[in-house]
């Protein structure tokens, strides 16, 4: 803003009483001071408010999500656990497993917590001593686990090799009674084995007793079909159920075996048998 510059006071206007020395500064200067201080004084305000709110927030980064090891479905597997140094021998929890060489070459031990060993064929691959895996399903809070295992040894899918084709653990029961810790177990087959709401057909083998060491033992094995299939499996499975009891192990001990039909690979019963033999115990 400006205003007209003013003119020399005329000469005849020297009126009694007026000494013309010092010259007093015009009120309208004032007046214009007093605008730019506002106007600056404004503007510093838009500034800094400005700089203010361009300022980035400081942002609580997300916590990172979990990383599961649980398998969302039944054909779509996790991919393969990390391979520890897989070899005759294993020692987790406390808990160390060894495989007989003479009888088993080449054959790698696992154990975990629950104490109940066993040994899976060299080409399988042994999960670090801690790692789980399993099967979930979808459900109202996202996916909820059908079953957990540890002690883990899987065979990955020759046509998708992020997935499994075959999954032992063991996991533990509350139950005590190794045929009612069974018959809780198979109630989990149908489940891992849906797909896309189309449940499977099942049929179970007659029970078998036995003995691990001095600790009886349950097994079944059940053989499932009409599996909704993918790109990556078949409609079939094979699902073993072993059961027993270990020392200073609360409830029931469970070791299972999953052997799913790929796309391209049909899997190996015998090798349930093969593995169940290698189970082991602290006397």
């Amino acid at each position: 803003m400006s205003y007209p510059t003013p003119g020399p006071i005329p000469p005849g206007h020297d009126y009694p009483g007026y000494h013309p020395g010092r010259q007093r500064r015009t009120p309208w200067l004032w007046i214009a001071l007093a605008v730019a201080v506002v106007i600056i004084v404004v503007l510093s305000a838009v500034l800094i408010a400005q700089n203010s709110g361009d300022e980035p927030a400081t942002a609580t980064p997300a916590a990172p999500a979990p990383s599961s090891a649980i398998q969302p479905g039944p054909s779509d597997s996790i991919q393969p656990p990390q391979s520890t140094n897989a070899g005759p021998s294993m020692t987790c929890d406390g808990y160390t497993a060894s495989v007989d060489e003479t009888s088993q070459p080449g054959w790698n031990a696992t154990i975990n917590r629950y104490g109940l060993a066993y040994a899976a064929p060299p080409d399988w691959t042994i999960a670090a001593c801690g790692v789980r895996t399993g099967w979930a399903q979808p459900c109202p809070e996202g996916q909820c686990v059908i079953r957990e295992l540890g002690a883990v040894a899987t065979v990955p899918n020759p046509a998708c090799t992020k997935q499994n084709l075959a999954i032992a653990g063991v996991t533990g029961s509350k139950n005590p009674d190794i045929r009612a810790a069974l018959d809780e177990e198979m109630q989990t087959v149908a489940p891992i084995y849906t797909r896309d709401r189309k449940t499977p057909n099942i049929e179970y083998a007659p029970i078998r007793e036995f003995s691990i060491g001095p600790h009886p033992a349950v097994q079944t094995v059940a053989t499932v079909t009409g599996i909704a299939t993918s790109e990556c499996t078949g409609p079939s499975a094979f699902h073993s159920i072993v059961v027993t009891t270990v020392p200073k192990v609360e409830g029931s001990v469970v070791f299972v075996i999953s052997l799913r039909e790929g796309s391209t690979a049909s899997p190996n019963s015998n090798v349930i048998n093969e593995m169940v033999d290698t189970l082991r115990s602290p006397a």
